[in-house]
């Protein structure tokens, strides 16, 4: 593995580890300053509305108790742009082990002063998630 692809790789894993660790600034830190999220729960412009946001989950309960998981990934680098797929799955870590979601991310990541962030994420849910019952 290149040493862009590594750092993409690292970026990738830093994100899903917040969202676990409930370490906001982190979370918001992945994305660019005008980065955008698109998650089926609405869209997110810039690091303030991305931090409110992971904000309002956690502290809203829809995080508790989950553990988010990275799968299969795939990152196409062209010179400070980059784009990646990547599935994840969501399990209850708390009352069991089932999985409570799955998806897909489609990224689009560039490197500015030579540091890898998402300048946009699309979140996909599979059609298997129930609204209410965990992400």
């Amino acid at each position: 593995m290149n040493t862009d692809k590594f750092q993409i790789l690292e970026l990738l894993n830093r994100y899903i580890l917040a969202i676990d660790t409930h370490d906001d600034a982190q979370f918001a830190d992945t994305f660019h300053d005008d980065g955008v999220y698109v998650s089926p729960f609405g869209t997110a412009t810039g690091r303030s509305q991305i931090l409110a946001t992971i904000h309002q989950w956690h502290a809203g309960g829809i995080t508790a108790g989950k553990r988010h998981m990275m799968g299969t990934w795939r990152i196409d680098v062209q010179g400070d742009e980059a784009t990646s797929t990547s599935s994840y799955w969501i399990v209850n870590a708390k009352d069991g082990t089932n999985i409570v979601a799955s998806g897909e991310y489609t990224d689009v990541i560039t490197r500015v002063n030579g540091v890898w962030k998402l300048a946009k994420r699309v979140q996909m849910i599979d059609p298997s998630f129930q609204m209410g019952a965990g992400s």
